[in-house]
């Protein structure tokens, strides 16, 4: 069973868990994040990238990339 905090995006409340540490919407926003950097990957020419090249392509945060290798994404 989860616990009740505040979104550190959006300052929402929502039920923290195990895997969660975001609300809904927030998670929502990161999903589509990480499809476009998983999409810019898997291009061949994209695979050699480095991390600023790919926040440069995608538009997405250095930390929201750092986040999603850190969990193994």
């Amino acid at each position: 069973m989860g616990e009740l905090a505040n979104c550190p995006k959006c300052n929402t409340l929502f039920v923290k868990t195990q895997f969660r540490t975001v609300c809904d919407a927030c998670f929502k926003e990161e999903e589509t994040a990480y499809e476009m950097v998983y999409q810019f990957l898997r291009k061949r020419e994209n695979r050699k990238a480095l991390l600023h090249e790919v926040v440069d392509a995608t538009s997405v945060s250095e930390e929201l990339i750092l986040k999603f290798i850190r969990n193994g994404r």
